[in-house]
């Protein structure tokens, strides 16, 4: 198991507290939308998979809406350039 350990200093926390978060927001998500497409008339219903796969980036969507930049037109623009680097 590894061990985690205390952040050297507040950026590192902030990184590791967002990013806790994001994942935490993104599973709270990915539920809503399996909640939300059956509710959608003529809609099929969003698997477990396909919720969790579409959480992370509108997760992400909302936090640059939020952003002082950003908007609703900045997080549309995120999505519709959104792409999963699968180089790795």
């Amino acid at each position: 198991m590894d061990e985690i350990r205390n952040p050297a200093d507040t950026r590192e926390f902030m990184a590791m507290w967002n990013s806790v978060t994001a994942d935490h927001l993104s599973h709270k998500l990915a539920g809503v939308l399996q909640q939300l497409s059956g509710r959608l008339p003529d809609t099929p219903v969003l698997d477990e998979a396909q919720a969790g796969a579409l959480s992370p980036p509108l997760v992400r969507a909302f936090q640059v809406a939020a952003s002082p930049e950003g908007g609703v037109h900045a997080a549309i623009q995120f999505l519709a350039e959104y792409r999963v680097d699968t180089s790795a």
